[in-house]
């Protein structure tokens, strides 16, 4: 059983209601063009290297929401498609509004099932915006990445918090708290120095957490600085004003890949080390050492649109 928006090289598995109903909603809300979704979004490419499962773990982020076209260019598209060998497959477990508890329930049980080669976990944003308190989502990350480690033998990425203050989500909702089904809570405070904090305090849980299960942390909170001192964050904003872009999507994708702005040394095992000794190479030697080569997965031949 897989949720919708996730593909598959090595034959179909069925797409529960719920998700399908999903899928119909999100696509809606995205402005992406109408249309059957499925094999379209798989390109046709002749096998190459082992057949790895990678699982996507996440939330309305992490199935594209804010790109023009979120089946083909979610940047879970890109980091599978320039970062895994030809062979592999994906299964993208995202649900929208998801929280690291409500994952633990629905994510975690059918990765597990998918028995995957490789992870990736983004889930921070609405779980501040749920008020969770950062001892809590320090415990429920840990037992997350614990559960997909699979007493090591699943290569976990886990992405921390980007900066927050200048998306509209936050700042028209200053001095109190974005409502989670939208529009404010004016019960709730929360100013820029507030949210800055709590912003730090979930990348210390993340990193915390990283360090204690051995996966591996992508600094896109690095990013999101990188691109306000250069001056283009906004054009890796969508329209609503919370979502990546098509630009933001591309850069987290090969982000993950690489470390924010290009920079490997910034992908590392754990908490980012003070020295010099920075794992450079993590997720290409995590890959390696399951027998599978680094290459390229864009389409041979344009595939059929949806």
């Amino acid at each position: 059983m897989k949720p919708w928006g996730a593909s598959e090289v090595r034959g179909a598995r069925a797409i529960p209601p719920v998700y399908a109903l999903a899928l119909a909603g999100a696509l809606t809300a995205c402005g992406s063009s109408s249309g059957s979704i499925g094999g379209a979004a798989v390109p046709s490419v002749s096998p190459s290297g082992p057949a790895l499962t990678y699982v996507a773990v996440g939330a309305s982020e992490t199935l594209g929401f804010g790109a023009d076209d979120p089946v083909r260019q979610a940047w879970t598209q890109v980091f599978y498609r320039t970062a895994l060998p030809r062979a592999a497959s994906l299964v993208n477990l995202g649900i929208p509004g998801a929280t690291v508890q409500e994952a633990l329930l629905r994510e975690v049980p059918e990765a597990e099932r998918a028995r995957p080669d490789v992870v990736t976990v983004w889930l921070n944003v609405n779980d501040l915006i749920e008020a969770v308190p950062p001892s809590l989502y320090r415990e429920q990350i840990t037992k997350l990445l614990q559960d997909l480690r699979d007493r090591g033998h699943t290569t976990v990425l886990i992405a921390n918090t980007p900066p927050l203050g200048q998306l509209r989500r936050f700042s028209e909702c200053e001095p109190f708290a974005p409502a989670s089904g939208g529009g404010c809570d004016r019960t709730r405070r929360l100013t820029a120095p507030e949210l800055e904090a709590t912003v730090d305090a979930y990348n210390s849980a993340i990193s915390q957490a990283a360090a204690k299960e051995g996966a591996i942390v992508v600094d896109l909170h690095a990013l999101g600085l990188a691109a306000q001192h250069a001056g283009t964050e906004n054009d890796l904003v969508s329209g609503d004003g919370f979502h990546p872009s098509t630009a933001g999507h591309l850069a987290i994708g090969r982000g993950i890949r690489a470390g924010p702005a290009g920079d490997p040394s910034r992908l590392s095992r754990g908490p980012r080390p003070a020295g010099p000794s920075i794992d450079n190479a993590a997720l290409p030697r995590a890959i390696a050492a399951r027998g599978a080569k680094l290459e390229p997965r864009w389409p041979t031949a344009k595939p059929s649109s949806c």
